[in-house]
């Protein structure tokens, strides 16, 4: 069934699916990945809903709405999973590489040729691309022609600055130039653009610290004021807008009405908008800091806690320090 269903996914998904597999250097088949992922899902969506259902917390309806989120979010996380692992490999390959490339020109100076020079340079403290670089030695040394090895590397690590440096060392090597100072170059353009990028992230860290106050103290700090105000005022003197149907008709709400504005609403309203507020504020954070929004996701679970946190914990201290005068 898992291969019938994998077969009928859409030809991009599957490529996208397969290539993160190679990013994240899983010993496992794209198909039988999907597989997992999909098992999972069902069994941990399923075993939550019926939980809850049997407790006569849901009705049927519930059930398969929380059964479908569930399996929905799953999915998401599963593939976010993938992504992270991904740049997490990408960047830590980014950060080495100068280091990488300042030894293959040492080893070229002292006598070596390229697929020796690359093997000889394969240590472990260089993780992901100790294993790339000896793959590429191995197969420049069975035969293989040294541009097809040194581009096989860039199908198992998702970095573009690794593509970049890749072509510019093979345009070097067409055109026979000097590889040992093109090499020195690259690495030293990689250290500068490195440094700058770390005094932008430094510059930019004041707008991520705003974001973070906006997103996760002061948007959840105003939901529970205007909770409590609605509460106050529906309980002020003994009146309750429910009982004031022709106070809704004077304000231009449009189809809604004072009337239907409960706290059990504000309530779900506030947990909808928080969640929301946080979701877009981590991905801000990220664009801001990183330059892609989904660098920002790491931050998502940290802001929904402290959001929710924030929420929770203000209604309690505004109950209790208005409690005397009401």
């Amino acid at each position: 069934m898992y291969k019938f269903l994998y077969q009928k996914l859409p030809r991009n998904y599957k490529t996208w699916l397969e290539n993160h597999v190679n990013y994240c250097d899983l010993q496992i088949p794209a198909e039988k990945l999907f597989s997992s992922f999909l098992t999972f899902s069902i069994i941990i969506s399923l075993s939550i809903s019926f939980i809850l259902f049997f407790m006569d917390l849901l009705t049927l309806f519930y059930f398969i709405l929380l059964f479908v989120l569930l399996f929905l979010i799953l999915q998401v996380v599963f593939h976010m999973i993938l992504i992270f692992i991904a740049d997490s490999r990408a960047n830590y390959v980014e950060e080495i590489l100068p280091d990488v490339l300042q030894i293959i020109s040492s080893n070229m100076r002292a006598g070596l040729t390229h697929d020796k020079a690359i093997l000889t340079s394969a240590r472990p403290e260089f993780g992901p691309l100790e294993k790339e670089l000896r793959n590429a030695a191995k197969e420049t040394l069975s035969g293989k022609r040294l541009e097809d090895a040194l581009k096989n590397m860039t199908k198992r690590i998702k970095s573009k600055l690794l593509e970049r440096t890749i072509s510019l060392l093979l345009e070097g090597l067409e055109k026979g130039g000097s590889i040992t100072a093109l090499l020195e170059s690259i690495a030293l353009d990689i250290r500068q653009v490195r440094i700058l990028k770390r005094e932008i992230k430094s510059y930019v860290m004041m707008y991520g610290i705003f974001i973070f106050f906006a997103a996760c103290i002061g948007a959840p700090l105003l939901y529970s004021v205007s909770i409590f105000l609605v509460e106050t005022m529906g309980k002020f003197g003994g009146i309750k807008i429910e009982e004031m149907p022709e106070i809704g008709s004077r304000l231009p709400l449009g189809t809604i009405r004072i009337s239907e504005i409960s706290p059990e609403f504000l309530n779900l309203y506030s947990y909808i908008a928080i969640g929301v507020t946080t979701f877009f504020g981590s991905l801000l954070i990220g664009l801001v800091q990183e330059g892609t929004e989904k660098a920002g996701l790491r931050f998502l679970p940290i802001f929904l806690p402290i959001g929710f946190a924030v929420f929770f914990i203000s209604q309690i201290a505004i109950r209790s320090i208005f409690s005397g005068f009401l």
